[in-house]
């Protein structure tokens, strides 16, 4: 199974330089008895229990993406429609200091206004020509980020109602409406013929007039969001806004079945995250315990804290179980290992547990009526898990030096290799230097290990008067493993070269 691959990876795109190892690093709790080939009950046929979809492009969506953009937030400078971010470019690069993206420049940096807080403020607006909020914000709305204020996020609508007019901004949108149509088009189809839309009442609980929209972000790339918001009657609005990643020959939007995940992800959270939220006390002290062993992959995702980590699990494992109905338990057990491998190690566990959700539908009509046999397993599951990670701990691999040293300046550019040394002996054929754009370093040919198994090599070429950067074993990375099976924690590099050698 030892193979050597350039991955490039969906969501947020980096340069993968590693060998994956089948099977490694899995544990068994024995926690909850497995159910996982038990067939789910049926689920409902009737008319009513599919929830209605609509596919759109969002001006709104393109507007606020395209503030954060030009503010500088990397996470919506991930285009992938080429021409499309080209014209975006032509129109607005030259507003880049327009007081609305000072603003946005600032919400990130004082705020950390990123990601999905962008996201779930765009949803609010009641359109882009006049923008102003559907929702009061006093009392404060249970579905907007706390990263935004009253004051912000006031302040920043007001701004971006003057970004539209000066810019012409709706002009922009005019002239590519019939791009729009194509890919809400595209994407309609696959959702017709492959979408499960009428999984989520049955498994989640009906939420009576709840609408689902499937927003194509045209300018995010591979970063996708599931905001929701909810009316003052008391009806809510559920989004998967998804990223466009893939295009065709031509350069336009194409969707293929590897999306219908994330849309089943996104829509997830609008479930979930409240679920977590409301018992965010009780499952405090576990999630603290689940979150210290794990914290540097959590953060390679942008999960930065317990609470955005137990959301995760509990919408990543319902994906589980969408995929066990609808495509089988081979690949329910796929994903469960690539979960486990972006660390979540207690997906097998938990996903057992939802088979006994599933299985006694009688006695739990929700997943919210579940939901004190959840913050049972993870009160239970945090003290087993805190304690192996422990004893992993002090048989975890630790690099002893490297060449160049990380964080040195004036590294000579016709170094040929960047050489790592590790204090045991490392499982060979295995590793993953991880990172994307020019600042990673050029390699060539194959990385290899030692005799010992100790010092690896990589043969790189490097340009005078350049930074670099790239991590040893980063998110669902983990392939710097010692012989053991440990892998070594997260290490992010750096260095410079210096200028180039006089003649």
């Amino acid at each position: 199974m030892d193979h050597y691959l350039s991955i490039t990876r969906r969501r947020s795109v980096w340069m993968v330089l590693t060998t994956l190892w089948i099977g490694v690093g899995t544990h068994s709790y024995g926690a909850v008895a497995s159910l996982s080939t038990n067939s789910p009950p049926a689920i409902s046929s009737k008319p009513d229990s599919t929830p209605k979809l609509q596919v759109r492009v969002d001006p709104r969506v393109e507007l606020v993406s395209l503030l954060f953009r030009l503010g500088g937030n990397p996470e919506y400078n991930r285009a992938q429609v080429k021409a499309y971010a080209a014209d975006a470019e032509k129109q607005f690069g030259q507003f880049r200091k327009h007081p609305a993206v000072e603003l946005a420049r600032e919400l990130r940096k004082s705020q950390g206004v990123s990601y999905d807080a962008c996201m779930g403020l765009a949803i609010l607006l009641t359109g882009v020509s006049a923008p102003a909020l559907k929702v009061p914000l006093d009392p404060w709305p249970d579905f907007l980020d706390q990263r935004w204020t009253a004051q912000s996020a006031s302040n920043f609508v007001a701004a971006i109602g003057q970004f539209v007019k000066d810019t012409h901004f709706s002009e922009f949108i005019e002239g590519h409406r019939d791009l729009y149509r194509l890919t809400e088009t595209r994407m309609q189809a696959l959702m017709d013929k492959e979408g499960h839309l009428e999984w989520f009442y049955p498994f989640f609980g009906e939420q009576a007039g709840a609408k689902f929209t499937l927003v194509l972000g045209m300018l995010n790339g591979g970063n996708c969001y599931g905001p929701h918001w909810r009316d003052s009657s008391g009806k809510e609005e559920l989004f998967c806004i998804l990223g466009v990643w893939a295009t065709d020959q031509a350069g336009e939007p194409v969707f293929g079945q590897d999306v219908l995940k994330t849309v089943v992800h996104e829509f997830c959270h609008s479930y979930a995250n409240p679920i977590i939220d409301r018992h965010q006390s009780e499952l405090q002290v576990a999630g603290e315990k689940l979150f210290e062993p794990v914290a540097d992959q959590m953060r390679s995702h942008a999960y930065g804290n317990p609470q955005t980590m137990l959301r995760e699990s509990l919408v990543r494992v319902s994906v589980v179980q969408y995929l066990r109905r609808y495509d089988g338990p081979r690949a329910a057990d796929r994903e469960i290992g690539e979960q486990k491998k972006a660390g979540f190690m207690w997906m097998q566990d938990l996903s057992d547990l939802l088979g006994e959700y599933e299985a006694e539908r009688d006695h739990y009509p929700t997943l919210e009526s579940f939901s004190p046999r959840l913050v049972a397993f993870f009160g239970q599951y945090a003290t087993t898990f805190a304690q192996e990670q422990a004893a992993m701990e002090a048989k975890r691999p630790k690099v002893v030096t490297m060449v160049p040293a990380n964080g040195a300046a004036s590294v000579d550019s016709g170094l040929k290799a960047i050489q790592v040394v590790f204090d045991r002996p490392m499982r060979d054929k295995s590793w993953s230097m991880c990172g994307s754009g020019p600042h990673y370093p050029e390699t060539v040919g194959k990385p290899h290990y030692d005799e010992q198994r100790k010092t690896w090599t990589v043969e790189v070429e490097l340009k005078p008067d350049w930074d670099y950067e790239f991590w040893l074993n980063a998110g669902q990375y983990q392939s710097f493993q010692s012989d053991e099976g440990v892998p070594l924690k997260s290490v992010a590099v750096k260095f410079r070269t210096g200028p180039k050698a006089s003649p």
